[in-house]
């Protein structure tokens, strides 16, 4: 049983990571989403892995401190295991495409300094009901600069067709959820639909939890999918964790 549950998980993360990736755009990006990956401190590589035998440079002050703000596993249920890491600059998240230069522009004027974020997945062993944690930070040189950043991102969160977004899933709806006191600013959305997951794949139900939070000059969030709609408290959890370590990383 514990095998099956394993491979349904397995198959159906490529979905997840997809939909995750759609939230992360239609949310004002800003945080990581177009950062080159950083091995976990856990990963493995063979022994003629290029990446394994290159020295790893030593974490600038501004990254250390980003990493305290975002989940930590010890924040998460058991039974999960970070997948992926990222720090994003600027021009990371500007890219070179086609509006990059105002993108920018607006992220200089914002004073975005440095984005941070992490990806934690379900083993076998989770009984959660959670599939994915994704967590990012993004640090301004100001509370304004945060907040505007914050406020843009929200904007574009409540105007987006979440069903023309998520194109792999279906019947997709998209309700907020009264924020948490926990934080200078916060909108919680949950988004609820069905998609194909599972070795035969079958139509199966997703909940989607995405938080933006503000905590003075750092704006984070924390996206979370699940199977079952009992994870709210566990999601709320996770939430106030980020909250405290975002506010401990400032002082």
């Amino acid at each position: 049983m514990g095998a099956m549950r394993r491979t349904r998980i397995l198959v159906g993360t490529g979905v997840l990571i997809a939909l995750l990736a759609a939230v992360a755009v239609a949310c004002g990006g800003g945080d990581g989403e177009k950062a080159a990956a950083v091995p976990s401190p856990g990963a493995t590589g063979t022994p003629g892995d290029t990446a394994a035998a290159t020295p790893t440079a030593t974490p600038s002050a501004v990254e250390q401190q980003l990493n305290g703000m975002v989940l930590q596993l010890s924040d998460l249920p058991a039974g999960f295991t970070q997948a992926q890491e990222s720090f994003s600059t600027n021009q990371d998240v500007a890219g070179d495409g086609e509006g990059a230069a105002e993108t920018l522009a607006q992220l200089t004027e914002w004073g975005r300094i440095l984005g941070h974020g992490v990806v934690f997945s379900a083993d076998a062993s989770s009984g959660s009901g959670l599939f994915l944690v994704d967590s990012t930070v993004s640090l301004y040189q100001s509370d304004g600069g945060a907040a505007s950043s914050f406020a843009d991102a929200v904007n574009t969160a409540r105007a987006t067709d979440w069903q023309a977004t998520m194109g792999q899933a279906t019947d997709v709806q998209a309700e907020e959820v009264p924020p948490l006191d926990v934080a200078d600013e916060m909108l919680w959305l949950r988004i609820h639909g069905t998609a194909l997951v599972g070795e035969p794949a079958s139509e199966q139900p997703f909940i989607q939890d995405v938080v933006l939070l503000r905590v003075g000059r750092v704006r984070g969030s924390v996206s979370t999918i699940s199977g079952a709609s009992d994870a709210a408290l566990q999601v709320e959890q996770m939430v106030r964790a980020q909250a405290a370590n975002m506010a401990s990383g400032l002082q």
